[in-house]
């Protein structure tokens, strides 16, 4: 089996791998924290055949189950080291639901309603990056929206992002 990792700046890194079926998982793992799972047929698909999303604690304790370390005790330097990142801030994407409160607002809207200290710096569309939108660019269910902000901001921000239900 061959891992490859890359550094995705401003968000973490990538990490994909293929399995001995032809599956490749690529896992995503955001500097909050969050981690994305895509199982996808090629790395280059656009389209995943499934895809889910672990906090940092699920997929720790996810993780430790796989390895069968679940009892082990946390090494005390790298949890001191998460913790000091926990307190900066952070940037990261952020898809915007359908029938969501940020569907059809224009960014001025959006950013008048979104808690104070997070901030839109640039849209995801489809496969173009628009960095720093324009006030009235209207934003659209499927765009992922690039934030900078502290981390439990974000995490409120990201509740606004998701459908109504």
């Amino acid at each position: 089996m061959r891992i490859r990792e890359h550094d995705l700046p401003g968000v973490g890194k990538r990490v994909s791998f293929e399995n001995r079926d032809g599956i490749t998982t690529v896992m995503i793992v955001h500097h909050s924290g969050k981690r994305e799972i895509y199982f996808v047929e090629d790395e280059d698909d656009d389209e995943a055949l499934f895809s889910t999303i672990f906090t940092s604690d699920e997929a720790k304790e996810l993780g430790a189950r796989l390895l069968g370390v679940h009892d082990e005790p946390v090494d005390e330097e790298s949890f001191e080291r998460f913790r000091l990142l926990r307190k900066k801030m952070l940037v990261d994407w952020i898809k915007v639901k359908k029938g969501s409160q940020m569907d059809t607002r224009s960014v001025e809207e959006a950013q008048t309603s979104i808690p104070e200290g997070v901030s839109i710096v640039g849209i995801m569309r489809d496969k173009d990056i628009l960095p720093k939108p324009e006030d009235d660019f209207i934003i659209q269910a499927g765009d992922t929206l690039l934030v900078v902000g502290k981390k439990d901001i974000i995490g409120r921000f990201e509740e606004v992002c998701k459908a109504k239900g």
